[in-house]
Parts: C-alpha cells; sequence; structure tokens
C-alpha cells in the first residue's frame, strides 16, 4: 500500500519526467550529429587498417553501447539525483511530511517504501534509455554486429552482444542507484531538495577526482567511482566476472550504508511544517 502510494506521488510530479525528456532529447542529438557529421571517423579509419569493410558499423547495437560512454558521469547520475534529493526532503519543505507521519505507520516504512520507490525509478530511466538509444538506432541505421573499439577490435555478433549491452545497462543502474542513495540520505537530513542534489553529484565528482590523485591510489579500489565504468569489461572477451562482481559489491555496498544512514536519520528527523 505504502509503495503504491509513493509510486503514485512519484509519477505526478512534473519533475519525475525531466529525465525522460532529458534522455531523449540527447537520443535525438545524438542522431542530428551522427547524421550531418563524421564523429566515428577514428574508428572507421582503424577498421579499414585491419579487415575489408562491407557496410557501416554503425547500428542499434553500436548505438546504445556508445551512449553509457556520455551519460554515465553526466545526465544519469544528475536525474537519478534529482528524484532521490526529491523524495524526503520536498515534503518536509511543502508541509506534507508531518500530515504523512501522523498515520499509523513507522517511519522506517515510510522512508524504506520512498527508497524503493527511487529504486524503481533508476531501473526505469536507465534501462529506458538503452531501449530509446536501440530502438532509435534499429529504426535510422538497423541491427548488426557490434563493433568495439577498445584496447584492441572486437566484434560481437548480435546475439552476444544485445545480452551485454542489457548487463552493461544493468550495472550502469547499480552505479545510479549508488549515487541516488548518497542523494537519498542527505535528502533526510536536509529540507532542501536542490542541497541534496549538489552534494549527491559533488560527492560523486569528488571521489572521482580524488581517485585519480597519485597520492591516494590506494584508496581507488576501495570509492565507487572507480567502479562506475565496469561496464566496459563486459564488452571483452573472456569476460573478467570477478572484476565485475567486485565492482557490483563495492556499489552495493555504498548503497546499503547510505540507504541505511537515511533511514536512521529520517527515524530520528524532527519533522516540524
Amino acid at each position: 500500500m505504502l509503495l503504491r502510494i509513493e509510486f503514485t506521488k512519484l509519477w505526478r510530479k512534473p519533475r519525475t519526467y525531466l529525465g525522460f525528456a532529458g534522455m531523449a532529447a540527447l537520443i535525438g542529438l545524438m542522431f542530428v550529429g551522427m547524421k550531418l557529421g563524421h564523429p566515428f571517423r577514428h574508428i572507421e579509419e582503424t577498421l579499414e587498417r585491419h579487415f575489408i569493410v562491407s557496410g557501416s558499423f554503425l547500428n542499434a547495437e553500436f548505438i546504445a553501447k556508445h551512449l553509457i560512454h556520455g551519460v554515465i558521469f553526466t545526465f544519469l547520475p544528475l536525474f537519478t539525483a534529482m528524484v532521490f534529493g526529491d523524495l524526503i526532503a520536498s515534503e518536509a519543505a511543502d508541509g506534507t511530511m508531518r500530515t504523512m507521519l501522523c498515520r499509523p505507520v513507522s517511519r522506517i516504512r515510510v522512508g524504506v517504501a520512498k527508497y524503493l520507490t527511487g529504486v524503481g525509478y533508476v531501473g526505469a530511466l536507465t534501462f529506458g534509455t538503452g531501449l530509446g538509444a536501440f530502438l532509435a538506432g534499429w529504426l535510422v541505421f538497423g541491427k548488426g554486429n557490434l563493433v568495439v573499439v577498445d584496447n584492441g577490435i572486437w566484434i560481437f555478433t548480435e546475439a552476444d552482444a544485445i545480452p551485454r549491452l542489457i548487463a552493461a545497462y544493468g550495472l550502469a543502474a547499480v552505479s545510479m542507484l549508488t549515487v541516488g542513495s548518497i542523494a537519498f540520505a542527505l535528502s533526510s537530513l536536509l529540507s532542501n531538495a536542490n542541497g541534496s542534489i549538489i552534494g549527491a553529484m559533488v560527492a560523486m565528482y569528488g571521489l572521482a577526482v580524488i581517485g585519480e590523485i597519485e597520492y591516494f591510489e590506494f584508496l581507488k579500489p576501495y570509492l565507487f567511482t572507480s567502479h562506475m565504468d565496469s561496464w566496459r569489461g563486459l564488452f571483452a572477451d573472456p569476460i573478467k566476472t570477478g572484476d565485475i562482481w567486485r565492482a557490483v559489491g563495492v556499489m552495493l555496498i555504498y548503497s546499503a550504508v547510505f540507504c541505511a544512514a537515511g533511514l536512521v536519520v529520517f527515524r530520528r528527523k524532527d519533522v516540524l511544517s
């Protein structure tokens, strides 16, 4: 019941749809750039040096894979933080939280329902983005083998590429959940959704910068930002499953810690309005 109520409230907020609208606009702009420009000339030149190329490597699989590069550290975490940061802080600021907590339902149950609503949004936005890119690519360029130029040249058949793409977007969703969990914890602490969004984005970029500083290199394996691009390992053969599961484990630990912190703060929070 609580979960259904939270989902209903989420999908009634205009901010919820900004992520889907933004990603749709980004995909559209990407296709305009591909049709009018030649952004992948370097890949074409690399292939021509090693193979006799017939046709084009541009297809639905390539578009869906390429899109992750541009959104994993930019638009996806931003839209995720917007929703998670809004879950508690906005209701506390609007004055509706106090009325909700007057019901005979524990705060933990309310907090868990809100968090699970955010989890659902992350899944819908991440996989929706991948599906949208794939369908648009299929419509414009068709389907085919996936060509990857990254530490070598990899060519995956369509039957092999699609499961890898699904898994890649699954890993992207896990990393977005980590960013969202930070925003959720800040949302329970603050009464300003914008502060939660900014705090989550600063935490993500801050840890990413720390991971690139040589002095802090010993911390890099323990920073969730170091594992946000673990999806790249899915487009090699063989797949290093140990590295993939290690990345998932680190990101889920961060998510669990910040989710628990958010629930503890929310349980003790004084709601005065």
